[in-house]
């Protein structure tokens, strides 16, 4: 008598993202653009043109970019509303 075989069940490995949500006109249109060799990135939303650069590191990937910006871009609107108040 020979056992059971079992299942082999693989796990799926998404990829990371490449395209993000802006966090001042909630649609999905930010882009991350890193020229290798350079030290910085540029993050732009396609539909409010708002963009930045932000350095980059070695260690970086796209998230850890976009990550940045959107910290960068979050509190230069909460001093905005802060300061109008």
């Amino acid at each position: 008598m020979g056992r059971k075989r079992r299942k082999i069940i693989r796990k799926v490995v998404k990829p990371p993202p490449s395209i993000f949500v802006c966090p001042l006109c909630n649609h999905e249109a930010v882009s991350v653009v890193h020229e290798k060799g350079s030290e910085v990135a540029r993050v732009t939303c396609g539909f409010c043109k708002v963009s930045r650069e932000v350095p980059w590191y070695p260690s970086y990937t796209i998230v850890d970019a976009y990550a940045a910006w959107y910290d960068i871009v979050t509190k230069e609107v909460g001093n905005v509303e802060a300061g109008q108040g």
